[in-house]
């Protein structure tokens, strides 16, 4: 039987038994949680579909149009620690439910502002998204000693295979409003998922150990914080610069936006299957290299389809170092500090890019 000490309350009674064996649990939770993890990247990418154009329409000045967004990234940032110790505190159920509890209150309070123009409360319904977006973040570090941390991340290429047909029946069904609605429908399903995991489950991972900054951790946050910020600054101004300087309809940008989170996430799926064709230093060189000069190619074209395809490979050269990054950081065992600061720094990143 595996399982982690639980925390012992009056009248409370737990069980300890289980249906499956102890590899059968491990591989049903991580399909559980790759899933979850998901739907989670799915509701994000409904609601940073929308949040631009909301903003844009609603902010009282051109200097508040970028808040939402950077609202959104800061709330991730600061929901890293407490997902680490709610986690620990009160188990995986309790931790992973709440996080998409905000994500559902967000997107509802999102689309509410989109369908009102309010502005205030687009931008804390972003921050209850971001909030909702750091602790999905942890899916990964949860299901890692297990080895399933990249098989979580290739959970998000569902996200994007589902994205346009989501995005196309909220159009239809209410437009801007009618897509954060569905990513609010999608952090419904991703809570019903987390109520399905157990209390808590077993893992090598040491609480109680000193936070050390040791070369693997070093080197591992390092490079997931440069990835994040190039990330995130074409998450940006990609789009902007098909819509603004090349003129492409809506539909090629939303499907040049599409390939890119398939290519951010594709990967992963395909590391999980075959971890022995992805050496940690070797994805993360190659990752940030390419993605170096992908960026340049992008800021500098101004075809619509060299910058689709530059952001397809800004994607996937993301993903690698994020694989070669996350295999580094749980090549040993960590204390839930040293993970949740892992998470902050590469979100700060994010938030960095994003303004740059």
């Amino acid at each position: 039987m595996s399982h982690d000490s639980l925390l012992a309350r009056p009248s409370q009674t737990l069980c300890l038994c289980g249906a499956r064996g102890e590899a059968g649990a491990e591989r049903g939770w991580t399909r559980i949680l790759s899933l979850g993890f998901g739907l989670n990247v799915l509701a994000q990418a409904l609601a940073l579909s929308q949040l631009p154009e909301a903003a844009r329409l609603s902010a009282p000045s051109l200097e508040r149009v970028g808040w939402p967004l950077a609202l959104l990234l800061l709330g991730a940032a600061l929901a890293s620690l407490p997902a680490a110790l709610l986690v620990d505190s009160f188990g995986r159920r309790a931790a992973f439910a709440l996080g998409a509890s905000l994500g559902a209150a967000g997107g509802g309070l999102a689309a509410f502002a989109i369908a009102h123009t309010n502005f205030p409360a687009l931008c804390l319904g972003a921050l209850w998204l971001g909030l909702a977006q750091g602790f999905a973040l942890f899916y990964r570090h949860i299901a890692a000693p297990a080895g399933g941390g990249l098989a979580v991340l290739g959970g998000g290429a569902l996200a994007a295979l589902a994205a346009p047909l989501v995005a196309g029946l909220g159009d239809r069904l209410g437009g801007g409003a009618g897509i954060v609605v569905s990513a609010s429908l999608a952090y419904v399903a991703s809570l019903a998922l987390a109520l399905r995991l157990p209390h808590a489950f077993a893992e090598p991972a040491a609480s109680g150990e000193d936070f050390r900054l040791d070369a693997r951790f070093v080197l591992a946050t390092g490079a997931g914080a440069a990835a994040w910020f190039v990330m995130a600054s074409t998450m940006l101004h990609g789009p902007l610069t098909l819509s603004s300087v090349c003129g492409a309809a809506p539909g090629f940008v939303g499907g040049a936006t599409a390939l890119h989170l398939l290519a951010m996430y594709g990967p992963a799926a395909l590391a999980a299957q075959r971890p022995a064709l992805f050496s940690p230093l070797r994805c993360v060189a190659l990752g940030l290299g390419v993605m170096a000069g992908a960026y340049a190619v992008m800021a500098a074209a101004y075809s619509p389809l060299v910058i689709a395809f530059a952001m397809m490979a800004i994607g996937a050269c993301w993903s690698l170092a994020n694989i070669g990054a996350l295999r580094l950081l749980h090549e040993c065992s960590r204390p839930r500090a040293a993970l949740a600061a892992h998470d902050l720094l590469l979100l700060l990143a994010a938030a960095a890019g994003a303004l740059s």
